[in-house]
């Protein structure tokens, strides 16, 4: 099973952003997926950047991938995604404009990974997009287990699930955080870099709701799936996605890694992942619940692996 480092949400001054991939080049992954998927705006790493970063994982032996805007609604967006599609890498489309782009420049990587933002639900959509070349599907967050099984088993498909950080919910043309400043897309002032890990919101009641990032909104907790990795190789999952963190993500793959080589076992994964979350974590969507629950293993048998409700 891989490991992979999904491109980052937030936006982290570029510092920040050469110092992560950096020490990204000596974690136990597979793949990395760089670029932006939230918003066009973020005066982050240029696509010249992109390139550069992208070499130097590939000679520490990381397959690399460029990920797309979720959102492609200007002409700024896509000359963005038109830009990061002639780069020398795969690509994760996360808005179907890619598959027109990648078939206008003749980009001499072809593969195209279906990102999580792609509406993959059932086994029809994914045998569309293999017919035009997609080999390896993100399964969208909010998919059950029991959906991703049925999927797998009725395709074939090289299938990859996001594993640990904050869901991604929904985007918007709109920006949340700049509207929280008073301000509107149009006048940003980059406020969301005063926001690593984005903003939270909470109830009236003071109960974590969501995170606040730009134009998109993620879950209040950490989504993770550090428990059910038996279950996960066992519906055939080939590669488990951790989204980085400001803090910790080193510390959070050393744990993964270890669950998946089977060095620790699922109390113990969890236990290790709790100071990294202080908000605590959900799993919901996996175990077809509500998606703010966590869903521990305990009692209830599962494909043979145990697992139930906390």
């Amino acid at each position: 099973m891989q490991l992979t480092i999904g491109p980052i949400l937030f936006d982290w001054k570029k510092q920040d952003l050469f110092r992560f991939y950096d020490e990204v080049a000596d974690m136990p992954v597979d793949m990395v997926y760089l670029g932006e998927v939230v918003c066009a705006k973020k005066n982050g790493l240029t696509v010249k950047e992109l390139e550069v970063i992208g070499k130097k994982l590939e000679k520490a032996g990381k397959e690399v991938v460029v990920s797309s805007l979720a959102v492609v609604s200007n002409e700024e967006e896509l000359k963005l995604v038109r830009d990061i599609a002639q780069l020398p890498f795969a690509v994760e489309a996360n808005d179907m404009s890619v598959f027109n782009i990648k078939s206008e420049i003749g980009n001499r990587k072809s593969e195209i990974i279906a990102g999580p933002h792609i509406a993959t639900y059932n086994a029809p959509s994914i045998e569309f997009l293999k017919s035009i070349g997609v080999n390896r599907v993100v399964f969208p967050v909010e998919l059950s287990r029991d959906s991703v099984n049925h999927c797998i088993q009725n395709t074939g498909i090289d299938a990859e699930i996001f594993a640990h950080g904050k869901a991604p919910l929904a985007f918007s043309w709109r920006c949340y955080t700049s509207r929280a400043y008073g301000l509107n897309k149009t006048n940003c002032r980059y406020h969301c870099k005063q926001h690593p890990d984005g903003m939270p919101l909470k109830t009236i009641e003071g109960e974590p709701t969501f995170t606040i990032n730009g134009t998109s909104v993620l879950s209040a907790l950490t989504y993770t799936l550090v428990e059910p990795i038996e279950d996960l190789k066992a519906i055939g999952i080939k590669a488990l996605r951790i989204s980085p963190q400001y803090q910790h993500t080193k510390r959070i793959v050393d744990v993964f890694r270890k669950r998946i080589d089977g060095i620790i076992g699922h109390d113990e994964g969890l236990a290790m992942l709790k100071q990294t979350s202080p908000l605590g974590f959900c799993n919901g969507w996996y175990w077809g619940r509500a998606g703010k629950e966590y869903l521990a293993a305990a009692k209830k048998s599962v494909c043979g692996v145990v697992a139930a409700a906390s």
